[in-house]
C-alpha cells in the first residue's frame, strides 16, 4: 500500500474549511431549496413538465372553465391556488418542494376522479408540476443541473475565503 502524506498549509485548510461546512448544510439547502421552487416556476409559466408539454384540457373541463370565465386561460391556473400552494422546506442535508393542496397528486401523478367530483370518473392526466418525474420520482435534468452549479459554487465560495 502506498500513504501519501499531505503537509501542505492551504490543501490541509481547505479540507478542515470544507468538513466544518459540511457538518451543517443548512445554508446550501435553503439554495438547493430556492432552485426547486424556481424550477416548479418555470414549469407552471412553460406549461411543461420532465415529459414535455402537459397535455391539454378537456372540452369538457374546457366548457366548465368558459362557462366560469376562466377559459380561454392556462391549465393547472384556474385560480392560482396550486402554483401558489408549492412550498419548499429545507435542513440540514435535504430539501423538499410540495404541495397542500388535496388535489395536487391527482394533478402531478394523474389519475382517475371520484365518483363525487365535479367531473366523475373521469381520467385526468398526469400534469407535473413539480422539478420531479412522476414515473421515475427522479428530479428533473435541468433542476439537477442547475444544483449541482449550486453546489459547485457553494463549494468554490468556502475554499476561496
Amino acid at each position: 500500500m502506498i500513504t501519501i502524506e499531505v503537509n501542505d498549509r492551504s490543501v490541509l485548510d481547505a479540507l478542515h474549511k470544507l468538513a466544518d461546512a459540511m457538518a451543517d448544510t443548512t445554508p446550501l439547502m435553503a439554495d438547493v431549496a430556492g432552485v426547486l421552487l424556481g424550477e416548479s416556476e418555470r414549469q407552471f409559466a412553460s406549461e411543461s413538465g420532465p415529459l414535455g408539454a402537459w397535455p391539454g384540457l378537456s372540452d369538457t373541463t374546457q366548457a366548465l372553465r368558459a362557462k366560469a370565465g376562466y377559459w380561454p386561460g392556462k391549465t393547472l391556473q384556474q385560480s392560482g391556488q396550486l402554483a401558489a400552494s408549492v412550498q419548499v422546506e429545507h435542513g440540514n442535508g435535504w430539501a423538499s418542494i410540495g404541495s397542500n393542496k388535496v388535489y395536487a397528486p391527482m394533478q402531478f401523478f394523474g389519475g382517475t376522479t371520484s365518483a363525487q367530483s365535479m367531473i366523475p370518473n373521469k381520467r385526468i392526466p398526469a400534469r407535473p408540476f413539480l422539478p420531479m418525474n412522476p414515473e421515475t420520482h427522479a428530479i428533473t435534468p435541468e433542476a439537477e443541473q442547475t444544483v449541482l452549479e449550486v453546489l459547485s459554487g457553494w463549494l468554490d465560495k468556502i475554499i476561496a475565503n
